[in-house]
């Protein structure tokens, strides 16, 4: 496995974050369940059932929203989404552009040769996601920069050049 050169949001950050505000109310939430099982009757024990789901898809929102990635490194990108995880080697990336949608702003998107022009966007990498990655969210607020390309674009812009003088030096080398 190649070294990391660049990683959008360190995910045991934000993880422990969010656990210090849920850890508390679903163990208030749980606490309640448990009240409610004391209740000699089939509505108490449905009142447990119910705060125990609601823990657990509060665990299950804590996991999957967190889960959110983009990694750069030597061989290629990994872009983690919600539920799906993208590898892409160098060889198929195209090249690196970033997103001026609404929704996605700022986000580095990656083109893909094959299937020519696929395009995928690291959602780690909003102007959205800038705080959660640790970075200055009104540095680009200025019309000047607005356009300009943020530290994730960069960094994988960068990987990319360097990939494709490697090969071209190792080409010329033959």
């Amino acid at each position: 496995m190649a070294e990391v050169g660049y990683r959008a949001i360190r995910v045991w950050v934000v993880r422990s974050a969010m656990g210090v505000v849920l850890a508390p109310v679903s163990l208030l939430v749980l606490g309640g369940g448990v009240m409610l099982l004391t209740a000699d009757s089939v509505a108490g024990v449905l009142g447990f059932l119910l705060c125990l789901s609601l823990v657990l898809f509060i665990g299950l929102v804590w996991f999957v929203g967190t889960r959110v990635q983009f990694l750069v490194d030597d061989e290629g990108l990994t872009i983690v989404h919600y539920v799906r995880t993208h590898r892409i080697p160098w060889e198929q990336v195209a090249v690196i552009e970033q997103s001026s949608s609404y929704w996605t702003t700022g986000a580095a998107v990656v083109v893909l040769r094959e299937p020519a022009g696929r395009r995928i966007t690291a959602l780690a990498t909003t102007d959205r996601m800038m705080l959660y990655r640790g970075e200055n969210p009104f540095a680009f607020v200025d019309a000047s920069r607005a356009y300009a390309p943020r530290p994730p674009t960069q960094a994988a812009i960068a990987a990319h050049r360097r990939w494709i003088a490697a090969t071209n030096a190792r080409r010329q080398g033959r």
